[in-house]
């Protein structure tokens, strides 16, 4: 079952002519990385017995796996001539912020430097 879930998940991950399916699959990734910070935050200090450093692991490999998934949304808007840029563009912004909040919490600081660049100069 993995392996079938890991080809899907190739698969979606190449289909760089599908934008909101990139971008979608990036959130899940990234949503389920927030509410597993969110959750372990609702546990008593005293109680986490290590769990902390478990949990911060966990949530960079989710965070990790949305990568893929915002690049390739990006890289499609990216393709568009202008006058389909200028309509994309709040879908564009949607996909470099949440990919420069990753690169943010996982320490990613120069793959962050050109994104960064790209929204500051997008408003």
């Amino acid at each position: 079952m993995e392996n079938k879930l890991d080809n899907i998940q190739m698969a979606i991950a190449r289909a760089v002519d599908h934008p909101e399916l990139n971008f979608n699959v990036g959130k899940m990734y990234y949503n389920n990385a927030i509410d597993k910070l969110i959750g372990n935050n609702k546990i008593p200090n005293f109680v986490h017995n290590g769990s902390n450093f478990k949990v911060n692991e966990e949530s960079n490999m989710l965070f990790k796996q949305s990568i893929p998934y915002f690049k390739n949304a990006i890289k499609y808007y990216d393709s568009l001539d202008d006058k389909d840029k200028d309509e994309n563009r709040n879908n564009l912004y949607h996909c470099l912020y949440s990919l420069s909040t990753v690169y943010i919490r996982l320490g990613m600081y120069d793959e962050l430097k050109p994104v960064k660049t790209r929204i500051d100069e997008m408003y």
